[in-house]
């Protein structure tokens, strides 16, 4: 073949390779999408009398598409009058089931949920479980979006190798 042949083909190659790679990688909306499933049912919505926006035994779960689910719960709930997606909860729990398989086990006093994007702020006795290592804080910030967690405030850290105290500590949990 020619070396004009050899030229084209590498050519045409180069420029289909570029095409593709700009749409990949700036045009694709690969953005992330979170389900959100609402474990309240109407029958079993327990309401409590004198509170308007009072719920009891309430449990959100969510997944994103990496493979990531979220599980939070809460004795008490209240819906926030100034924002509509904002939920102030009571004695909460919740389970981050990673997608290799893995949990994190989060508890407090109180927390503020959001149920547009899940990010959640912990606060009040703060505990955190992972693997066998448990940070316990005044305050954790948990963002989906950033997959960040942030503890803060008197955060102490406990494992079979050591004891640490410390004043912030973030976790990145892709």
């Amino acid at each position: 073949m020619d070396k004009k042949i050899y030229i084209q083909i590498l050519l045409a190659a180069t420029i289909i390779f570029l095409i593709s790679y700009v749409y990949f990688f700036y045009f694709n909306n690969n953005d992330e999408k979170i389900i959100t499933k609402i474990d309240i049912e109407k029958d079993n919505l327990n309401v409590v009398k004198g509170s308007d926006d009072l719920i009891t035994d309430m449990t959100y779960y969510s997944e994103d598409n990496k493979g990531n689910k979220y599980e939070i719960k809460s004795e008490y709930g209240v819906l926030s009058s100034e924002k509509s997606n904002l939920i102030l909860m009571d004695k909460v729990t919740a389970i981050i089931y990673l997608s290799n398989n893995e949990k994190i086990f989060i508890s407090s006093n109180k927390a503020n949920y959001n149920d547009e994007n899940n990010d959640t702020s912990f606060n009040g006795s703060v505990k955190m479980i992972y693997n066998e290592n448990t940070i316990n804080s005044e305050y954790l910030d948990l963002s989906f979006k950033n997959h960040l967690a942030t503890l803060y405030d008197n955060v102490k850290f406990r494992s079979k190798l050591s004891n640490l105290v410390a004043d912030k500590v973030s976790i990145d949990f892709l």
